[in-house]
C-alpha cells in the first residue's frame, strides 16, 4: 500500500482524488500550514474556490463534503499529509493557479512565517514547478497582499 492509499484509507473506496478536491485540497493545507487558519486565510481559500471554473457545476452539498473530506485528513495527518496526497492527484493544468492561490492564502493574514515559507517551497518542488516562475508568482502576491 502506497502513502497516498494510507492517506486515505477508510474515507472512501477510491484511491484518486478528484481535481475539485485536489485543488481545493492544496488550498487547505496552505491555510493550516502555520498551525491554524485564521480567518482571513479561510475567506481567502473559499473565494479562490467559488471564482473558479472548476468549481461551477458543484452544489453546496457537494462542496462541504469535499471540504469535509480534506478536513478530516487535515485534522489526522496534518498539512504534509494532505498536500502530499493532492499534489499527486493534481492535474497539471492546475498546478500553477494551486500555487498562485496558495501563495495568496498565506500571506493573506499579512504574516508570513517559517512554516508558511517552508509550506511554499516544499509544494514548489511536490508540483515541481521551475524555481524562477514559483519566485515570480510569489513576489507578485507579495505586491497583492501589501497595504
Amino acid at each position: 500500500m502506497g502513502i497516498f492509499d494510507a492517506l486515505f484509507s477508510g474515507m472512501e473506496s477510491r484511491t484518486k482524488l478528484s481535481p475539485q478536491e485536489s485543488f481545493a485540497g492544496v488550498l487547505l493545507a496552505a491555510s493550516a500550514c502555520d498551525g491554524h487558519i485564521s480567518e482571513d486565510e479561510f475567506g481567502q481559500l473559499l473565494t479562490a474556490l467559488f471564482r473558479m471554473k472548476l468549481f461551477q457545476r458543484v452544489n453546496e452539498k457537494q462542496f462541504n463534503q469535499v471540504l469535509n473530506k480534506l478536513m478530516g485528513v487535515l485534522k489526522k495527518h496534518g498539512p504534509d499529509s494532505l498536500v502530499e496526497g493532492c499534489c499527486e492527484t493534481l492535474p497539471d493544468e492546475l498546478k500553477l493557479a494551486a500555487f498562485t492561490n496558495a501563495c495568496n492564502i498565506v500571506l493573506a493574514d499579512g504574516v508570513l512565517d517559517e512554516d508558511e515559507k517552508e509550506f511554499i517551497n516544499e509544494l514548489k518542488t511536490r508540483l515541481g514547478l521551475d524555481a524562477s516562475v514559483a519566485k515570480t508568482i510569489a513576489q507578485v502576491m507579495i505586491i497583492k497582499n501589501k497595504g
